[in-house]
């Protein structure tokens, strides 16, 4: 089985802190066979997962937005929850229409979101 970007990024990590699967499990209260599964993309990582390997692993700048994109493309699904009726709006029209969206539009909305990053943590 393929192994996934955000598997990819946890070998980086262990390699660099000269760890073993077993060990990075340890550290993130995790089984090892659950690490596995989310490396080989038999599971998806769960929400938050990112944070709690910035978080464990003191990663900053590059190195915790690596994780962050890597976890985000080894995602097959997103799940979003709106507490006000706009939200929920937005995120149902943005489901119903992401498929259907050009480049040049993804692109638009990619920018947009870029820009607020890192204000509502």
């Amino acid at each position: 089985m393929a192994t996934t970007e955000i598997g990819k990024e946890l070998r980086r990590i262990r390699i660099n802190e000269d760890e073993r699967l077993l060990d990075m499990a340890e550290k993130l209260e995790v089984s090892s066979a659950f690490i596995s599964a989310v490396e080989t993309g038999r599971k998806s990582p769960p929400a938050r997962f990112e944070d709690l390997v910035i978080r464990v692993y003191r990663l900053a700048g590059e190195a915790a937005n690596r994780v962050k994109q890597a976890a985000d493309r080894s995602r097959k699904a997103f799940t979003l929850e709106g507490d006000t009726e706009l939200q929920r709006d937005t995120f149902g029209l943005m489901a119903r229409r992401m498929n259907t969206l050009s480049e040049e539009e993804l692109n638009q909305i990619f920018s947009i979101l870029k820009k607020g990053e890192g204000h509502d943590d």
